[in-house]
């Protein structure tokens, strides 16, 4: 697979994702406790792909992996605290 073929891949993934999560947040948007599951979803899959996109393009370091992973905690506790206000 050509590098550019594996972008392509990469970020098709990440849109289909998207896509599929941003309908089940407006399908499920009077839902409480079915936004919170969708929050923690969405941002272990940020968090996730990021690391996996960085690794396969042999660029991961320890510092990249902390930030997806901190990003994604920051993201899911401002959706949190969002929707408990």
């Amino acid at each position: 697979m050509t590098e550019k073929a594996r972008h392509i891949a990469e970020y098709a993934v990440l849109a289909i994702a998207s896509t599929i999560l941003l309908a089940a947040f407006y399908y499920l948007r009077f839902e409480k406790n079915a936004l919170m599951v969708l929050f923690g979803i969405s941002s272990g899959f940020y968090a996730i792909w990021g690391i996996i996109h960085h690794a396969l393009e042999s660029r991961l370091t320890k510092s990249i992996f902390f930030e997806y992973i901190l990003f994604g905690f920051l993201i899911f506790l401002l959706l949190f605290f969002a929707l408990n206000i």
